[in-house]
């Protein structure tokens, strides 16, 4: 009795799993093993990035060029910046964020010929503390870069102003078409914006120097000021665009989105072990 009760058992068992493995080959037949490649650490030739161009200049000037495509770009501007010949964008450092009104008064600023910083909407349209230091910090960093700035033209609003003066020092002209499209009548932006672009043509670059706008965030937006764009458009206060002028054209090549990102790039260090 017991060994035909073991026999009926290990019967049930091997038919049990003859049908276990049958139905896993039913459901596994239409199934592809894939081999995962192992990941490469080979990097990334900068050659399909980076010009030539850009590489070769760096090496004339003795900069290491084995670094990130990102990096290697900044350091060339940074070096072109200090040759001069270019046009420099400047988004206006910190104001307070009066979003919901800020147009109403900068338009009425211009309009009136006024300085807001002489009234009690000043916050509106002027620089916070914090903006005239970090415009500070740009003029005290080109200076240790010996960056030469010729003409400086500003917008007419007074964080724009307040920006040139405590950047650059200097306000040469002030263009009512450097402030941001938002704020001029719908009627007005196409006459103001052919203007714009007739007047930064004109204007004649110093050798060895940059010519300075300092403006807003939206001025870059001003249909038909520009003719090529190879960036996107967007800065943060106190960012900049570099324009070059090439064969009677305003090409923006590159920006600094991010002003500190431009600032660090003009100080080199050595580590230091300092004993107090």
């Amino acid at each position: 009795m017991n060994f035909k009760k073991a026999s009926i058992t290990i019967l049930f068992f091997v038919l049990v799993m003859t049908l276990t493995v049958f139905s896993l080959k039913k459901i596994t037949q239409n199934y592809q093993v894939i081999k995962i490649e192992e990941p490469s650490n080979a990097p990334v030739a900068i050659n399909s990035i980076v010009s030539n161009k850009v590489k070769n200049y760096l090496k004339n000037k003795n900069i290491e060029t084995n670094l990130p495509p990102e990096q290697l770009q900044e350091l060339y501007w940074v070096e072109r910046i200090k040759e001069g010949g270019l046009i420099l964008l400047f988004r206006h450092s910190e104001r307070a964020k009066w979003n919901d009104s800020v147009e109403g008064f900068d338009t009425y600023e211009l309009k009136n010929k006024l300085d807001a910083r002489n009234f009690s909407w000043k916050k509106a349209t002027c620089l916070t503390e914090k903006g005239i230091e970090e415009s500070k910090l740009v003029f005290e960093s080109f200076k240790h870069a010996k960056i030469k700035i010729g003409k400086v033209i500003s917008s007419p609003s007074c964080r724009a102003r307040e920006t040139a003066l405590y950047a650059f020092g200097k306000i040469d002209e002030i263009y009512t078409g450097l402030l941001h499209y938002s704020a001029f009548h719908h009627l007005d932006k196409e006459k103001i914006s052919i203007q714009l672009r007739k007047s930064i043509l004109a204007e004649q670059i110093s050798k060895g120097t940059n010519l300075i706008l300092s403006a807003h965030n939206k001025v870059i937006s001003h249909e038909g000021f520009i003719d090529t764009m190879l960036v996107d458009e967007g800065l943060n206060e106190t960012g900049f665009y570099i324009i070059e002028k090439t064969n009677n054209q305003l090409v923006v090549p590159f920006k600094f989105k991010k002003i500190k990102n431009f600032i660090v790039l003009l100080y080199r260090h050595d580590f230091e072990k300092i004993i107090k």
